[in-house]
């Protein structure tokens, strides 16, 4: 692995609320990379998370070692403040009876628990945290006005809790860390996170081919909404040049989706729309995409983006708005892509640009791919977040 260095084996344990096959969301698709190619470049890994649906409490996949514990989530990833405090203290069972080299826990709520046994026992530990909410953009967070002021206290205090190491997917997050929340540069890592090149290229399409594609959790911060406006604006310029109406399909579940069918028969294109909810694999997700010709991410908050990286490999064009972490994530040769939050005339511009001009559109398709196999190999991904654990341990030992 060209680049990355040699690490020696280490026991890992990784924490997070869901996990796959139970859940499928950004984060838990990262670890589940990350987990299997740690065993395979020779680490015994364990992930500790809830018990969702009909999972075991124990379960061996891929070489990666999965405990499931506290209350039992039906529907994940939707669990209510009292399954996540029992989880925590499930969590400090845990690692209050067991060692590790080093503790790789995901933000937000296992964070406290994860960091508090961990100095009563001595383990180092890494903090992931994908992302931070936007200065100004709590409006576009799922919560009413006193939680978005209670999230935003909590957040600020999460943050500053002192990890041995924190550990983010692009340098946009990392400059905000120390910049707003006043971390120190050297106890944030940046490492971009990774994917199955290989894999998603050879996934066949789905069936049902669309014109845009929207794949993600139907949340406020990633504006769904806002793709039925696009095929609004797009539509009626087809209808002015006598062209056939654009299709879309949105593939995710979430607490807008029946908001989201309402106003596709209130703009008048629900005829023009497929709601897909929320799949059960990974690979059925690749599908939708591979299928589509435009995978459209109008989202105000990302930590990286792993959804257009997917895009790119499976030979997907990609329109999104322009904010920092996308932008990392995409490149200069990809900036072209992105229009400014909210500014729908400006993204529909981006996205007729890719559907109408076969040039640009083969150009970044090929742009696309190469930057995808370049830059976001899994390989190259867990032996730089190994190296970050190597480090971390070997700081923590020479205290």
């Amino acid at each position: 692995m060209t680049g990355v260095p040699a690490v020696p084996p280490l026991r890992v344990l990784v924490i997070s609320e869901m996990s796959p096959p139970h859940a499928i969301g950004g984060g838990e698709t990262r670890y589940a990379l990350l987990t299997r190619e740690l065993v395979r470049l020779g680490h015994t890994v364990s992930w500790l998370s809830m018990r969702q649906k009909q999972s075991p409490d124990s379960e061996t996949l891929q070489g990666v070692h999965h405990l499931h514990a506290g209350p039992r989530i039906p529907h994940p990833p939707l669990r209510p403040l009292w399954a996540k405090l029992r989880f925590m203290a499930s969590i400090c069972g845990h690692l209050l009876r067991h060692r590790y080299d080093v503790v790789d826990c995901q933000s937000y709520a296992p964070l406290p628990a994860a960091w508090l046994a961990c100095k009563l026992r001595r383990m180092p530990m890494v903090a992931t945290i994908h992302d931070t909410s936007a200065a100004g953009a709590a409006k576009d967070q799922w919560l009413s006005g006193f939680d978005r002021r209670l999230a935003g206290l909590v957040e600020r205090r999460l943050y500053r809790i002192g990890y041995d190491q924190v550990l983010t997917g692009s340098e946009a997050v990392k400059t905000d860390f120390v910049q707003r929340f006043g971390l120190r540069a050297e106890r944030v890592a940046a490492v971009p996170n990774g994917i199955d090149v290989q894999r998603i290229a050879a996934t066949p399409a789905h069936a049902r081919p669309a014109d845009l594609l929207f794949a993600g959790r139907l949340i406020p911060h990633k504006h769904p909404a806002d793709v039925l406006k696009l095929l609004v604006h797009l539509n009626a310029q087809r209808q002015r040049r006598g062209q056939p109406a654009l299709r879309a399909k949105f593939v995710g579940g979430g607490p807008l989706a029946d908001e989201l069918q309402r106003l596709a028969v209130e703009y008048g294109v629900a005829e023009y729309c497929l709601f897909c909810g929320e799949v059960e694999r990974h690979d059925e997700v690749i599908a939708h995409i591979r299928s589509a010709r435009v995978l459209v991410l109008p989202s105000t908050r990302e930590g990286f983006g792993l959804v257009l990286v997917e895009a790119m490999a499976a030979g997907t064009t990609v329109a999104a708005y322009d904010i920092p972490a996308v932008r990392d994530t995409l490149g200069p040769d990809l900036a072209g892509c992105l229009a400014p939050p909210g500014d729908i005339a400006a993204l529909a511009r981006v996205v007729a640009s890719l559907l109408d001009d076969p040039a640009h559109r083969a150009q970044r398709l090929a742009t696309g791919r190469e930057r995808a196999a370049e830059h976001f190999g899994v390989q190259a991904f867990a032996g730089r977040v190994a190296g970050v654990y190597a480090q971390t341990v070997a700081r923590y030992r020479s205290r």
